[in-house]
């Protein structure tokens, strides 16, 4: 599903600045009767959000007693419901489409294009039909609504959500959303599950929490710490200490955690390159080439002491992978030939090799760019 995030919201972060300001004001449109779904009893969980959705029109049942709380949302209708709510908010022309057309939703996809709110950059009809996942639904909610109607209520830290780094593609809209407590999470970690389906009750308690802020969640998500992999639990240990005592290692161990905490939360691109560009950044910054030196092949060598092989600097770049639980290879290991870390990243490998100035794809299984 990800592969429609660019179809679908490329242009939500450049359009949703040209938004209007918008008075976040809401109105009812429907009555709505307690049980007139059958599979949302009163007091279930999300019949308050059901009521909402209703009365404000964002939503309809599947029939006029079944709403199908189950049931996946899908792209052509997400679209339709963030058009709905954003029309609430800003009463503007063109005005919100009051029938359909060809196919059913184009109206309302013409709608959020001329509003500026979604882009959908050449997206067919079978694309539309397909079930939105969590991630996009919270960027297209994001974007319909004014930063008026978005208001923050909660803390919730940067990289605090378990599965959202603060560096995801949504994750201003998802982390807005939590803030102004739309979102809360599906258990106490607030844990979203940004690539999952997202159902109609679901939706629904989004949209009632968007137009009713009465309804809204209040929450406290604190960014967990880094725990980088311990020491002894290193999976290249061997091959990283060489012959420095555990004392020697301990101090290179403490080094490469400073290093690399920043880098904790970023995608593995992001943590390979900063540790490629703060080893590479050291030894720019004076280190010295040596092939005999103590240490000159280890991580004490080149962060402790200062001395810089390309051996040396493989192990430091291993190091610092291996603390944020990343496995690697040493190619080309007591070799008298150039050596670097290769590393899987989704199925494609990677060199990371700062004193070989490259870190990016390998471009051939075991070839280093430059050599």
């Amino acid at each position: 599903m990800k592969k429609l995030v660019s179809m679908l919201l490329a242009a939500v972060l450049s359009a949703a600045l040209a938004l209007p300001v918008c008075a976040a004001e809401a109105k009812k449109v429907n009555t709505y009767t307690p049980g007139q779904f059958t599979d949302v009893p009163p007091g279930s969980w999300c019949a308050d959000h059901v009521k909402t959705a209703y009365e404000y029109g964002i939503m309809g049942g599947k029939s006029n007693t079944y709403f199908d709380t189950e049931g996946n949302v899908t792209i052509a209708q997400a679209v339709v419901m963030a058009c709905r709510i954003h029309s609430f908010f800003c009463d503007e022309s063109p005005a919100l489409p009051t029938g359909s057309g060809t196919p059913w939703y184009q109206p309302y996809a013409d709608y959020a294009v001329a509003h500026q709110f979604l882009d959908f950059g050449g997206m067919g009809e079978a694309e539309f039909n397909l079930p939105i996942d969590r991630a996009d639904f919270a960027g297209s909610l994001w974007a319909a609504m004014p930063d008026e109607a978005l208001t923050a209520i909660n803390r919730v830290e940067d990289n605090a959500i378990p599965d959202v780094p603060a560096s995801m593609g949504d994750a201003e809209a998802i982390y807005t959303l939590y803030r102004a407590g739309i979102l809360t999470g599906s258990d106490a970690k607030g844990t979203f599950g940004p690539y999952s389906s997202i159902t109609r009750g679901a939706a629904a308690a989004l949209a009632g929490r968007a137009v009713d802020p009465s309804l809204r969640k209040q929450i406290t998500l604190e960014a967990a710490p880094f725990t980088p992999v311990p020491m002894k639990q290193l999976a290249n240990l061997k091959s990283l200490q060489r012959k420095a005592s555990d004392a020697e290692l301990t101090q290179a161990y403490n080094a490469a955690v400073e290093l690399v905490t920043p880098l904790a939360n970023l995608p593995r691109e992001d943590q390979l390159y900063g540790i490629a560009v703060a080893l590479r950044a050291m030894f720019e910054n004076g280190m010295s080439y040596s092939s005999d030196s103590p240490h000159y092949n280890d991580p004490y060598g080149y962060f402790i002491l200062g001395v810089a092989s390309c051996a040396g600097c493989t192990r430091a770049t291993g190091l610092c992978l291996n603390i944020l639980g990343i496995p690697y290879e040493h190619v080309n290991e007591n070799q008298y030939t150039h050596q670097w870390c290769r590393v899987n990243i989704s199925g494609t490998y990677w060199i990371c090799d700062a004193y070989g100035l490259y870190c990016g794809p390998e471009p051939a299984p075991y070839k280093h760019p430059y050599l």
